[in-house]
C-alpha cells in the first residue's frame, strides 16, 4: 500500500514538472473563427533558445506572416526555413491582425506572400526559424517579447494566434521533477527484484 501511494505520488510530481517544462509552446488565439482558432492553435507550435525562434507547422492551412512584439534593444530577422519557406521584412498587413485585441503590438513583421505563387509560408509539415538580437532565454516568459502569427486557408477563413508567456520553471521545480522520477526507479527496481 505504502509503495503505490509513493508510486502515485511521485508520478504526479513528474507528470507536473514535464507539464510546466512544455507550457512554452503553446498559442493563444487573438482572431478568428472558434474552429480556425482551435485547428491553428492545435498544430501550431514553437520553440526558443534565447536567441532563435522557430516556428513548425504540423497541420492544415499556412502561416503567412509572422510577427514579433519586441522590447527597446531587440531586433528580428528571418534566418531559414525547412521546406519551401521564405519570409521577407515588412508585411501585409503591417500589424498582428487582432493583436491589439490581447496588447499585441506588432513592432516587426515578416510576410512570406510578397514573390506570388507558390506559397512560401510554413506549411504542413514546414518550419521557419528567426533571430532576435538583443532578446534573453526568459524574454518571452519576462513579457519583453512575444511572437504572432498569422495562418490562412484554414475551415472559415484565418485565424492569428500569439506566444503564451509562461513562467520559467525554478530551480525547486526541476528538483521535484528529478526526485519523483528517483521515487519512481526506486519502486522499479524494488519491485523487480522481489
Amino acid at each position: 500500500m505504502k509503495t503505490t501511494f509513493l508510486t502515485k505520488t511521485a508520478l504526479t510530481m513528474a507528470l507536473a514538472g514535464a507539464g510546466l517544462l512544455a507550457h512554452a509552446e503553446d498559442f493563444s488565439c487573438a482572431a478568428g473563427s472558434a474552429t480556425d482558432c482551435a485547428l491553428a492553435t492545435s498544430t501550431l507550435s514553437w520553440t526558443w533558445d534565447g536567441t532563435f525562434f522557430t516556428l513548425s507547422n504540423a497541420g492544415a492551412g499556412y502561416v503567412s506572416e509572422v510577427y514579433f512584439d519586441l522590447s527597446a534593444g531587440m531586433s528580428a530577422s528571418f534566418v531559414s526555413g525547412i521546406g519551401t519557406v521564405n519570409f521577407t521584412a515588412g508585411a501585409s498587413p503591417g500589424s498582428l491582425p487582432g493583436g491589439s485585441s490581447v496588447g499585441f503590438s506588432s513592432d516587426a513583421a515578416f510576410d512570406s506572400d510578397s514573390r506570388g505563387a507558390p506559397v512560401y509560408g510554413i506549411n504542413a509539415g514546414e518550419s521557419a526559424t528567426f533571430q532576435i538580437v538583443g532578446a534573453a532565454l526568459d524574454s518571452f516568459t519576462g513579457g519583453e517579447l512575444a511572437a504572432g502569427a498569422h495562418v490562412r486557408s484554414l475551415v472559415d477563413s484565418s485565424a492569428s494566434v500569439v506566444t503564451i508567456a509562461a513562467a520559467v520553471p525554478e530551480p525547486e521545480t526541476y528538483a521535484l521533477m528529478l526526485a519523483g522520477l528517483g521515487v519512481v526507479g526506486w519502486v522499479a527496481r524494488r519491485r523487480h527484484s522481489a
